[in-house]
């Protein structure tokens, strides 16, 4: 079991071996004051003043960056989460749901009236979507929480025909039982799928017609390649003569790239014979379709689906042709070596999740209103018995992020891969929420197929009032001048670049060893733990992850605040390139703003 702390917008100073204090920064222009222990307010933001300390630095004589010292937070090594809250503002559900933001990003119309609005969560890098024309509706690859669906519905008079698998998803847990449950639909997925679903579905075939309405109709497109069963769903005019307007690809073909072919090997088909398939359903159905069909693909830069997808919501057959590496290709084996080379690690819980979406996963009010409140005495005699001995391993440190998952700042990241990358779907999760977030917290895992044991009443207070340990967790500030890595590393310190392969060859920092956050734990026998470690990422959201498995396994490790933005804003001679990188620089901007 292991302990995961989910802060958000931190920095962590170490006190001592077992102190954790959080840090949060915003740009300000004057001082604000408080009474310690109640609350303040400040540009909207409402924070729980639990200290007195402030520290700030002065740069041009301008107050340029303000820390504050907040409270200390639980690490052990029995999974907790803890949340901290952020501001947005939700109507509330029915029954105990907590109706997340939806991630509505756009809306694509057509002259007579058909609509697609494109949900969008950047947490999972997942889009799903509805179709309508005038009453009628059908949900593309609905996402676990359905809620924003049934709203969209109800708010716009439809009724909620059917919902349309791509595929059997693997990266997150699909809705669709219980957005079939609670509106009638009829659940459709492709050819070859039923001999493993068990609950009640339709199965189509290639060339099936699903009518809409009298005008538009979705017709299926079989694309194996990805799965077997993997299916474009092609929204036709019937007054056109079945004139192709909209495909909702999956993950068949993505912007900028197509699905991977190596999630599929427990069903007997190899890397590449799937990459076989993929070629010819990409140049026999994909190409062939005119080239002012609009892609909406499944999901978005940042999903370990694929590699090097675009962060596009959508294109057109044209563009993609014209500019995406996976249609470049007239030889089956120069594309089958480009597809398999160079993918992404994939994480463990996707094996889960595929046979969480096999077997139809229940309604989420039901995983909410198990929820269940425990004292620090309760987790502490369930989680690690022995708590003395056992309490030096740490905690994993994964960040909730902002805005339910729908949108991501620049420090926040993938939560629910991450979460699935690192942890075990057996662990158990107990979890120390900021106020009004517990329903969220219990929600966000549940897309993943992961569930909650329990929830510490109270939150940190309450383990900080019996008396328990603290741990804690070193960020370094480049941006303060305060620390200097060249002397850091002129003193024994040795650099982890956590980055994938490509980020790493593409600029790093010139005497980083690379060891990809997805593959960490390959590496430990490769460490030594006499040797103090820096981590470090991009922006600082994996370097924090890496940096807690790291001291949670017995090594001594910190990370840099800004990753290798910062790196390359700040030092940048100890970079590859030896510049400051532009893209960085924006990155830092916004981390300082």
């Amino acid at each position: 079991m292991a302990w995961l702390d989910t802060t958000c917008v931190q920095m962590t100073i170490r006190v001592n071996t077992w102190l954790y204090v959080t840090v949060y920064f915003r740009r300000i222009n004057t001082k604000i004051s408080h009474v310690p222990g109640q609350k303040s307010e400040f540009n909207g933001l409402v924070f729980d003043v639990k200290s007195s300390q402030y520290y700030y630095s002065c740069t041009n004589m301008s107050l340029r960056l303000l820390r504050k010292i907040t409270d200390f937070r639980l690490v052990k090594r029995s999974l907790t989460l803890r949340f901290h809250s952020r501001l947005f503002s939700m109507s509330a559900p029915q029954d105990d749901v907590k109706v997340l933001p939806s991630g509505l990003r756009d809306i694509v119309k057509t002259p007579k009236g058909l609509e697609v609005k494109i949900f969008y969560l950047e947490c999972l890098a997942h889009a799903s979507y509805t179709i309508h024309h005038k009453e009628s509706a059908f949900v593309i690859d609905p996402r676990r929480d359905v809620d924003a669906y049934i709203s969209e519905a109800q708010k716009g008079g439809w009724s909620i025909e059917g919902v349309l698998e791509t595929h059997v998803h693997a990266d997150f847990v699909s809705g669709h039982c219980e957005l079939a449950e609670r509106t009638g639909a009829t659940i459709y997925f492709g050819p070859g799928a039923s001999d493993r679903l068990k609950f009640p579905h339709h199965e189509v075939k290639d060339g099936e017609l699903l009518d809409i309405t009298d005008v538009y109709a979705i017709k299926v497109l079989h694309t194996p390649g990805h799965t077997m069963e993997s299916v474009v769903w092609l929204v036709v005019d019937k007054e056109e003569g079945n004139r192709p307007i909209h495909a909702f690809t999956g993950d068949t073909l993505f912007i900028g790239s197509c699905g991977r072919p190596d999630l599929i090997g427990t069903a007997g088909h190899t890397a590449k014979e799937m990459s076989e398939r993929m070629f010819y359903s990409l140049k026999n159905k994909i190409c062939t379709l005119p080239d002012d069909v609009k892609v909406f693909p499944a999901h978005g830069a940042g999903s370990p689906c694929g590699k090097n997808l675009s962060s596009d919501l959508y294109s057109t057959i044209e563009k993609e042709k014209a500019t995406n590496p996976a249609l470049q290709y007239n030889n089956v084996d120069k594309f089958v070596e480009y597809l398999t080379e160079g993918q992404p690690a994939a994480p463990m819980y996707f094996t889960h999740d595929v046979q969480t979406n096999l077997e139809g996963a229940g309604a989420i009010a039901n995983e909410v209103a198990q929820i269940v409140k425990m004292s620090p005495e309760e987790i502490k005699e369930k989680t690690v018995p022995d708590y003395a001995a056992a309490h030096v391993e740490g905690s994993i440190n994964i960040s909730l992020g902002t805005e339910g998952g729908a949108t991501l700042s620049v420090e926040d990241g993938n939560f629910c891969i991450w979460v699935g990358s690192v942890i075990s779907k057996d662990d158990k999760i107990y979890l120390i929420n900021e106020p009004g977030r517990d329903k969220e917290a219990v929600q966000r895992l549940a897309r993943i197929g992961y569930k909650t044991s329990g929830i510490l009443d109270g939150g940190i207070e309450a383990w900080k009032n019996a008396g328990l340990p603290l741990a804690s967790h070193k960020r370094i500030d480049l941006s303060t001048k305060d620390e200097n890595l060249q002397d850091l590393l002129s003193t024994g310190y040795k650099l982890l670049d956590v980055r994938t392969p490509p980020e790493y060859s593409n600029n790093c920092a010139k005497v980083a060893m690379n060891t990809p956050l997805a593959n960490l734990a390959e590496y430990f026998d490769k460490l030594d733990k006499n040797t103090p470690y820096i981590c470090y990422c991009a922006a600082g959201y994996r370097s924090s992850i890496a940096t807690s498995l790291l001291n949670q396994h017995g090594f001594k490790a910190m990370d840099i605040y800004g990753g290798f933005a910062a790196i390359s804003v700040f030092n940048p001679e100890l970079t590859t390139t030896g510049k400051v990188c532009p893209t960085m620089k924006k990155v830092i901007d916004q981390l300082l703003q």
